[in-house]
């Protein structure tokens, strides 16, 4: 595990059918953050029903939310659309 003690950071914003988190702006995270941390945020200030088999989206690209935002690739400001797979066809 490597150890860097100048984390970097990115802001990011969750954008679902029962709103978007944070209300306003984005929220500063650190890379190593994993995304499911800040999906979980989203669901207890939303008050999402059943997240269940959602999935996020960033980019048009399907990302696993058990990695952390830097595994994902995800930098600078990004927007997560977070929300039931309507299955767009393809397989992962």
């Amino acid at each position: 595990m490597e150890h860097h003690h100048h984390e970097k950071s990115l802001e990011a914003r969750v954008v679902t059918t029962s709103g978007v988190y944070p209300e306003t702006g984005f929220e500063r995270v650190a890379e190593q953050e994993h995304v499911e941390t800040l999906l979980k945020k989203a669901d207890e200030k939303l008050h999402i029903t059943n997240p269940a088999g959602w999935i996020a989206v960033v980019g048009g690209r399907k990302i696993d939310i058990t990695k952390s935002f830097h595994q994902n690739g995800l930098s600078g400001r990004i927007e997560i659309d977070w929300g039931p797979d309507h299955g767009a066809g393809g397989h992962a």
